[in-house]
């Protein structure tokens, strides 16, 4: 960063008020995205689901609060966003594997009111503030500072410790070409059964799974509850590997699969997971997706 930018900087974060003056502006809506994209702050704020659903959450100077903030959940991933809260409004256990800051954990809670809602995150500093969230909203959000694989005991992850906020953490060392100053980390693992049985639960119904890689073992922890009960899962495909893995682990399951651009409604119905550009996916039963309007009421496949 050049000298100009670095006083520019300090200057921008001496101002005071900024939220004060920011939050009008949203109101107005007049800002431009290649304005406010510079315009962070830190603070806690209110985003509106519609008029009875709504979370509060603390700004960090991140990207993503930032973007809900100026343009509420439509600012984010907007139709992974869509479709979750369609799914959580009629599901009843929903767990967010890698959590991160929880936001989509306190969408869920806030459509779901009466949901169980567990949120696990495995890099402690970011779990601090998952739970900083949760205590905001005061609500039933079960925040959980572990790994999810397919066993039960200890795991290693590879942290990237001189970032103060990571949105990519895995437990392969080499999954990260970009950064060789990775640091093992070990944690608890649990496995989604672990987590359902300690919560007295022994199905769960919506499932969002974003572990840089680790999907397959995820899915390999609950193997037998796939085949039981067929769950929604928004997941992350970032390779060929995964989307070999997981599709062999869902093989002959009666599901349907949509990759998500997050800009095009409804996603585009997929016959297979492959490496896409666009990593999210979800994979759901057919009458599911027909009742969210993903596929045609008349369809039967």
């Amino acid at each position: 960063m050049s000298s100009v930018k670095r006083i520019l900087n300090s200057i921008y974060r001496a101002i005071p008020l900024k939220q004060a003056l920011f939050s009008p502006l949203r109101s107005l809506g007049i800002v431009p995205e290649r304005i406010f994209k510079h315009l962070h702050f830190s603070g806690d704020f209110t985003v509106r689901i519609d008029p009875e659903a709504s979370f509060r959450i603390r700004h960090y100077g991140y990207v993503i609060e930032n973007e809900l903030f100026w343009k509420g959940v439509e600012g984010w991933e907007p139709i992974s966003i869509r479709i979750w809260m369609l799914l959580s409004r009629s599901s009843s256990v929903i767990l967010d594997i890698g959590a991160n800051t929880g936001v989509f954990a306190l969408i869920a809670r806030a459509v779901s009111p009466n949901a169980l809602v567990v949120a696990v995150e495995p890099v402690e500093r970011i779990y601090r503030k998952l739970k900083t969230n949760v205590e905001l909203n005061k609500n039933r959000i079960k925040p959980l500072l572990a790994i999810v694989s397919d066993h039960t005991g200890k795991a290693t992850i590879y942290d990237q410790p001189y970032q103060e906020h990571v949105y990519s953490i895995s437990a392969e060392q080499d999954w990260n070409t970009y950064n060789s100053n990775l640091i093992p980390v070990e944690l608890d693992s649990f496995t989604v059964t672990d987590i359902l049985k300690h919560f007295d639960q022994r199905s769960v119904g919506l499932l969002k799974i974003d572990v840089e890689t680790q999907e397959p073992a995820v899915l390999r922890g609950f193997a037998d509850l796939i085949r039981k009960d067929r769950p929604s899962m928004l997941i992350e495909i970032l390779n060929e590997k995964v989307a070999s893995e997981v599709s062999e682990i869902i093989s002959g399951i009666d599901y349907v699969y949509f990759n998500i651009d997050d800009v095009t409604w409804p996603p585009r119905q997929v016959t297979s997971l492959a490496k896409s550009e666009h990593l999210n996916f979800l994979i759901c039963k057919p009458e599911i997706a027909r009742s969210i309007g993903l596929m045609d009421p008349s369809r039967t496949s």
